[in-house]
């Protein structure tokens, strides 16, 4: 049906003309209502709902075709896969007038703590791009690395233009509406449910952050009793689906995720040596469980928990992706650079990686490897030396930020973590990095502005900076 679409509009040049007329039409329309205060920013909020939506790359037409994904795709010269080179310029257009006030009073800032805060991810975050230098397939690594840029840059923004509250309740309703459409899409809800994203997997996940930010919303963010229903009703349903997709690793941390949320309270009276090695401890249990139900699936998952099939054969091709690893340790294969198989066949390491059983992984399926294949150990060290400060920061934003805020990057931190265990999704352009690019810039400016603060009210001297005015209105 979709195919059929592009073709008759397409194919006919009256009908292509019409719709390019109505579509500036609309467009100056939209620029000129967007000019509103009030009406600019609800409508920047509709887009960033519209982001988290399509993070995960979900099948569903037209959104699929607005991920940065489309522009590094094997088809990316087509038509379709050149929409968000239109959809996103749109975007910056119509929203001109809020992108311009906050480059004029807040980029800099935010730019500044980020580099200062966190040079880990700074430096991280330049290696798609410049990974093109040593790729085995330099031109599918430039494509990646622009469309990874682009999608950071997004991410980016909303991380500094929003605080935590705003950005929990954009994060909620964004999974929440995935989940709603999916189960809308596919009202059979089965084992193995996928929604409309490409594995099950992959919605699991999206449903575990979702129990657990509406179980912190439940617990410490709602106000009144109706918003407390609310959240209760949207956490029980995001479970429901976590469960409906049979996958053992995300109901493991789906439910750790919730004792996390449970334990914020207790967390936030201790000192940070004690908070910070809970949560460090907590995080390695969580790491030991996950290894365990892979090391002995058929007689746990199985029975347990619910099969889980793509766990199977993973710790069988990990050791053949550490060797093509360490075969290039200080620079890797590029970006998107070694799973390579269709364009460049025997050319690539990962042609020969098997399984005893026949099997090929077109993903590292471990975040941890997924980075060394790209960028080498020097990658690998960025990440996680990024991944600490964050924490550490995380850490301390519990005792000086009201739990309903300060639990939101707690949450995903550990959540990433023990994720990554069995999924490459922080190596990969999707919904993980996006929540993880967030975290990160705004747990770098809370962090700078605090200490700021505590360095001004100690009488100490600070370099010139601009005025804060992070507030989205």
């Amino acid at each position: 049906m979709a195919r059929m679409i592009r073709e008759l509009i397409f194919g006919n040049t009256f009908l292509l003309y019409l719709l390019a007329s109505l579509a500036l039409i609309s467009t100056i329309l939209i620029f000129q209502l967007a000019s509103k205060k009030n009406i600019g920013l609800l409508w920047e909020k509709w887009f960033a709902v519209c982001f988290v939506f399509v993070s995960p790359h979900v099948n569903l037409p037209p959104f699929n075709y607005l991920h940065f994904i489309n522009l590094a795709a094997a088809g990316g010269d087509s038509n379709v896969a050149k929409l968000p080179w239109v959809f996103y310029p749109w975007v910056i257009f119509v929203l001109s007038g809020r992108f311009i006030n906050f480059f004029k009073n807040q980029f800099v800032e935010a730019l500044y703590f980020l580099v200062l805060r966190n040079p880990g991810f700074s430096l991280y975050c330049l290696l798609p791009i410049t990974s093109t230098l040593w790729s085995l397939v330099p031109e599918i690594t430039l494509k990646a690395g622009i469309a990874f840029t682009g999608f950071t840059l997004f991410s980016f923004y909303l991380g500094a233009r929003y605080e935590w509250p705003e950005l929990s309740r954009l994060l909620r309703w964004g999974y929440t509406s995935l989940a709603i459409v999916s189960v809308l899409r596919y009202p059979r809800v089965a084992k193995e449910f996928a929604g409309i994203t490409s594995h099950k997997n992959a919605f699991g996940s999206l449903m575990v952050v979702s129990t657990a930010l509406w179980y912190l919303h439940y617990s410490q963010g709602a106000k009144t009793q109706k918003e407390r229903w609310i959240a209760l009703g949207f956490m029980l349903f995001s479970f429901y689906l976590v469960r409906a997709t049979s996958s053992g690793s995300s109901l493991v941390n789906s439910l750790m995720l919730v004792v996390i949320v449970s334990s914020l309270s207790f967390l936030s009276k201790l000192k940070f040596q004690w908070a910070f090695t809970c949560i460090v401890g907590f995080t390695v249990l969580g790491i030991i469980s996950s290894v365990y139900i892979i090391d002995n699936l058929e007689s746990i998952v199985v029975g347990g928990l619910g099969k889980d099939l793509t766990l199977t054969g993973r710790t069988e091709f990990w050791p053949q992706l550490l060797d093509a690893a360490n075969q290039r340790p200080w620079f890797g294969y590029g970006f998107d650079g070694f799973f390579q198989q269709e364009e460049i066949g025997e050319q690539t390491p990962a042609y020969f990686i098997y399984t005893p059983n026949g099997f090929q992984p077109k993903t590292a399926h471990n975040g941890a490897i997924a980075i060394l294949l790209s960028f080498g150990y020097p990658g690998l060290l960025l990440i996680l030396f990024s991944l600490f400060t964050n924490l550490s920061f995380a850490v301390r934003q519990l005792s000086r930020s009201p739990l309903a805020e300060s639990g939101i990057p707690i949450i995903y931190l550990v959540f990433i973590i023990l994720n990554n265990i069995t999924e490459g999704s922080l190596g990969e352009l999707g919904d993980a990095w996006l929540a993880y690019v967030l975290l990160t810039v705004r747990l770098c400016i809370d962090s700078g502005k605090s200490s700021s603060n505590n360095r001004r009210s100690y009488g100490g001297d600070l370099p010139p900076q601009p005025a804060s005015r992070f507030n989205p209105d």
